[in-house]
């Protein structure tokens, strides 16, 4: 019995040291700058990751002020309210946002003012901008989203979104848009990878790619900490800003390097 009592302490002191070690970065906020670490989680191995994205970017900012995660996802630039209570942001890459249609919608383009038009309700049928005759279906992706806020910044002029339905989470979207040919939503380009049945949409005549730098929808992803990243997270951000972290970057992204 005395023997068996030392074995469990010495396998409890195994798990313990292992665990420092190699330890779990609780990851939370942006479902995008999710993409990445879940992207990273396979390569890197100094750590484990739990990955969060139910709260997208403004719960990844809350968080990381909160002390709540290691590491707080935000697909745009933080709040400065956040940054005067101490959350310290890291531009890690940045990532283009498309407006996604049914790859059998005949629409390849829109200009800003008429993807205006369709997300404040004043365009409703697609024969009104060189597509079939059916009414429009505009999808936006929930308030807590980065991409939604991005996306009214850069194409609504200050106007709000009208006569448009939620999908959540983000990733849905792709499986929505691809079984109706009514509908136009708003994703970034991280999800779009190997999808077959959806297409993203020129704007202004620019191509809808991450290496396009005239593409008129794009942001910033950071990671939030509360305060500088130390210990693993430090670890873990420095790898994301060296060459091998940003070729991961590069995989969905545009690097910062």
């Amino acid at each position: 019995m005395k023997l068996s009592n030392r074995l469990i302490g010495v396998t409890s002191l195994y798990v313990v040291s292992a665990s420092v070690i190699a330890g779990t970065i609780n990851y939370e906020g942006s479902s995008t700058v999710g993409k990445f670490i879940t992207d990273a989680s396979k390569v890197y191995t100094a750590s484990t990751f739990k990955i969060n994205t139910v709260p997208e970017s403004l719960g990844g900012e809350q968080c990381a002020v909160r002390g709540k995660c290691d590491m707080g996802g935000v697909a745009r630039d933080v709040n400065q309210k956040f940054l005067d209570r101490g959350v310290v942001a890291t531009l890690i890459g940045k990532d283009a946002l498309a407006a996604i249609v049914n790859a059998n919608n005949p629409v390849t383009g829109l200009s800003s003012e008429q993807l205006k038009g369709i997300f404040t309700g004043k365009i409703k049928n697609w024969s009104e901008v060189g597509g079939e005759n059916l009414p429009i279906k505009p999808l936006v992706v929930k308030s807590s989203s980065a991409t939604r806020q991005i996306f009214a910044k850069a194409i609504l002029g200050g106007e709000n979104y009208k006569g448009v339905k939620i999908v959540t989470p983000d990733a849905k979207m792709v499986r929505v848009v691809s079984r109706d040919k009514r509908t136009i939503g708003q994703l970034s380009f991280a999800f779009l990878i190997g999808k077959k049945r959806i297409k993203a949409l020129s704007v202004d005549d620019q191509k809808a790619t991450v290496n396009n730098p005239n593409y008129p929808i794009t942001r910033n992803l950071h990671i939030a900490t509360k305060g500088e990243p130390q210990g693993e997270v430090k670890a873990f951000l420095e790898w994301a800003l060296s060459p091998e972290g940003q070729k991961v970057v590069k995989q969905r992204f545009i690097s910062v390097q």
